[in-house]
């Protein structure tokens, strides 16, 4: 084998090294992204839930300060409506999180 041929060989490996490299970083790049984008949209839910619990919270305090019993605090519409509020939210947070594991488990 001449050295040109060994030469153009090794060129075309090296090319072919290359290209997988680049495409691997884009991969990863894609994947770092997605994962980024997941993490700010579990931090907003987060938020959401911080803020209706405080007002559940808010909400109790004031029932309990007018002498409302433990049934009609349980039974207020408001706190139903925020209760179901905070299983949407977790039903989203647990959703986000398992497409993070799944995007983490390609990696």
């Amino acid at each position: 084998m001449g050295l040109l041929q060994r030469l153009k060989l090794d060129l075309k490996a090296g090319w072919a090294t290359l290209r997988q490299g680049t495409a691997e970083a884009a991969n990863r790049a894609m994947e770092e992204s997605e994962l980024l984008k997941l993490r700010l949209e579990l931090r907003k839910i987060q938020d959401q839930l911080d803020q209706v619990h405080e007002d559940i919270g808010e909400r109790t305090v004031r029932l309990t300060e007018q002498g409302s019993t433990l049934d009609a605090i349980k039974t207020d519409r408001e706190i139903t409506a925020w209760i179901e509020e905070v299983r949407k939210l977790r039903d989203q947070g647990a959703r986000i999180e398992a497409d993070m594991d799944s995007i983490r488990s390609m990696e």
